[in-house]
């Protein structure tokens, strides 16, 4: 116990489904759950989901993978037994399995466009639609469950129905893609892997569309980041096709087919035909030009680069030019929070694009541990459900511990640069203290935890900055502290990109001297920084803020490096 309240024990057990551990690979077939006296029982079968769709598509799915894919092409029939049947070793003998999450959400893909053959919301919404109410309630708001309604002017598609995260007993209504567009959501923990998710879509996509007559998908794609620090961490993976070469997507007697091209923003490359391309770029842009008057025209030239004058040209065309002139593309929005709504830019951008490509998109695909509207409502068009509590129960992340330890009503007014120290001390002593613990814990180890601190301004994170590398109390000398200045969508200024970039590349480096990092959305996503181990967060968290906690917490959850996968992080 310490003065401000409790502490947590590192000697406490923490409940695990029995036998679970080093299965990730495999279906759950049994999970945890909340007891009323504050434990944990284990409950057999599947951990149920509250989205709209994911049940009964789960149920679709398992009977289609039960009955060996029938109805699916072969090109699917291989690639599932290649990536989830065959053993496969990465460099050193390590063993390599896929985690089912990632395996659920490329099969209910697959089973959608081969066997269902639906993508559009609304028949979505009528064929794997389930409403979930309050436990024992029996209300109804009318005979359907859903209902539909179209505006006659604009054509735009909506749906109304209860929500069960919003925890009270009314109405939402929420739009749907436009028709026959087929926009599909994931929904994967943080730490789950999106990225692989994300490769193992192109390379069934890219061969389905190479090898299956009529395909209706692309062996072209477009990946997008929210912002530069994960454009980086996608570069990383993509850059040069490494995933692709890196992981055992693609069967050994495939390989000499595999002839795509990766293009990055800044280059001029052109698309490489039948082949395939995968572009990759980010969204920042267009963040950038938040006062202009955005059509569809500019907002399509702010993402991917404005039009220039043939004159004035070197010989390259602009990313636009060169998307708009292919037949056919797959879409993959990385961190898809980030273009929910239907009035934001980007989905401009992917809308225009839609309608230019001879044949539209092929799929337009949303990944996210957050898949959620800017009310905090999930996308009625989430497929996939891998949620952090499965995560945490396979052990692919770091299990999450809330810990409060200030007994004072939280600030909520009148917080400047002049008070903000005075303001949030004790919690900034509480969350140093258990830091603290973390390294005691972690050196012998070999290991160093790194501190967050989530600020609500820029002008609170120089304030606390600067108090934590000049108290002599906390222990920080000043090269140990890291301030990152962000605006308020997160993007990192401009002055302090050089530094945010090597913080990324070197933090989780045991002699690396940074321990603690302050800023205002910095690790909201992107930051694959594994040794952060202790998060305070000084700010509001909701889709009103730009924040969501989900978001915070993921800044913690990825495993650090070095340690046995018999330890419980």
């Amino acid at each position: 116990m310490s003065e401000n309240g409790s502490f947590v024990p590192y000697d406490k057990d923490l409940p695990e489904v029995p036998g679970r551990q080093g299965t990730a690979h495999l279906l759950p077939t049994s999970y945890l759950r909340k007891t009323a006296e504050g434990g944990f029982e284990v409950v057999p079968g599947r951990r149920p989901s509250k989205l709209l769709l994911v049940n009964r598509l789960r149920k679709a799915v398992d009977a289609w993978r039960d009955g060996g894919y029938s109805g699916g092409s072969e090109v699917t029939r291989r690639l599932f037994r290649y990536w989830f049947d065959d053993e496969h070793s990465l460099p050193g003998g390590v063993t390599f399995r896929y985690y089912f999450g990632q395996r659920e959400a490329i099969e209910t893909l697959a089973y959608l466009v081969e066997v269902a053959e639906v993508g559009d919301a609304k028949r979505l919404v009528e064929e794997f639609g389930e409403v979930f109410y309050p436990e024992g309630s029996q209300r109804r708001f009318r005979e359907e469950d859903i209902f539909h309604e179209t505006n006659a002017a604009t054509g735009r598609r909506r749906i109304r129905r209860y929500v069960p995260e919003h925890g009270v007993e009314s109405e939402i209504v929420q739009d749907l893609p436009i028709e026959n567009l087929w926009r599909l959501a994931f929904k994967a923990a943080t730490g789950s892997g999106k990225t692989v998710t994300m490769a193992l879509v192109v390379v069934w996509s890219y061969f389905h569309k190479r090898m299956v007559l009529g395909s209706p998908l692309s062996a072209n794609f477009l990946v997008v980041a929210p912002n530069v620090i994960v454009y980086q961490r996608l570069e990383q993976d993509f850059a040069d096709g490494t995933v692709f070469h890196k992981l055992p997507l693609i069967p050994p007697e495939w390989r000499g087919e595999w002839a795509l091209r990766v293009i990055l923003r800044k280059e001029e490359t052109e698309p490489a035909g039948a082949s395939g391309s995968l572009f990759l770029t980010n969204v920042q842009q267009i963040h950038r030009r938040d006062r202009e008057e955005m059509s569809p025209e500019n907002a399509v030239q702010a993402l991917l680069g404005p039009a220039v004058p043939a004159a004035a040209r070197s010989g390259g065309r602009t990313m636009v030019e060169r998307l708009e002139d292919l037949p056919d593309l797959v879409v993959l929005n990385d961190e898809a929070h980030h273009v929910h709504d239907e009035e934001l830019r980007w989905n401009q951008v992917l809308a225009r694009l839609h309608e230019r490509l001879p044949g539209g998109l092929s799929l337009w695909l949303d990944l996210s541990a957050t898949p959620k509207d800017q009310n905090g409502t999930y996308f009625p068009w989430v497929v996939s459900d891998f949620p952090l509590a499965q995560a945490v129960e396979d052990r692919i992340v770091k299990a999450p511990l809330i810990v409060h330890r200030v007994e004072r009503e939280d600030p909520r007014h009148n917080v400047t640069a002049a008070n903000a120290v005075e303001t949030y001390a004790d919690w900034v002593r509480a969350a140093v203290a258990r830091f603290r613990e973390h390294e005691r814990i972690y050196e012998p180890m070999g290991q160093k935890p790194v501190l967050f601190v989530m600020a609500e301004k820029s002008v609170h994170a120089d304030a606390i900055g600067g108090w934590l590398a000049g108290e002599e109390e906390l222990g920080f000398s000043e090269d140990e502290v890291l301030v990152i200045h962000t605006n308020t969508r997160g993007e990192v200024n401009d002055a302090d990109l050089t530094k945010a970039r090597k913080a990324v590349r070197e933090i989780d480096a045991p002699d690396n001297p940074i321990k603690a990092v302050i800023s205002v959305l910095m690790l909201r996503e992107g930051w694959d920084v594994r040794n952060v181990t202790v998060v305070l967060g000084l700010r509001p968290f909701s889709s009103n803020a730009n924040i969501l906690p989900e978001q915070a917490v993921g800044r913690g959850l990825r495993l650090m490096g070095g340690l046995g996968p018999d330890r419980t992080q």
